[in-house]
């Protein structure tokens, strides 16, 4: 987050909601005892929207920056991201190479942020 220019104040409450979560399990209506999460966010936390959505641009940004990928009707101009909650439509001018390189940028986007891609 700092290298997207979060002032180091921020990226230390981020960092803190990560790794200083607790929780307890309700059964029949009684919470258990507390226990610390390990990491990531809890169901429902505010913040989880923003965070995706930064998660989100960042693979917006490595496909509109990749020379491979370009625009289906104009050579010059990037592939097209259209990006709504969740869902990605990339278009972009077919060939082999572009397919390649657009599956190569995918798997490695998957690997870094655990995020599944579906085909």
């Amino acid at each position: 987050m700092e290298v997207r220019g979060f002032p180091p104040l921020w990226c230390a409450w981020m960092d803190s909601l990560f790794h200083s979560s607790r929780s307890a399990v309700l059964l029949n209506g009684v919470p258990g005892r507390w226990f610390q999460v390990g990491c990531g966010l809890r169901k429902g936390d505010p913040v989880s929207p923003y965070l995706f959505i930064i998660v989100a641009d960042v693979l917006q940004r490595l496909i509109r920056h990749d020379d491979v990928l370009r625009h289906p009707l104009l050579p010059d101009a990037p592939a097209v991201v259209l990006q709504y909650v969740d869902d990605t439509l990339i278009i972009m001018r077919v060939c082999g190479r572009g397919a390649a390189r657009l599956k190569l940028l995918l798997d490695q986007f998957a690997e870094a942020t655990g995020l599944v891609i579906n085909f």
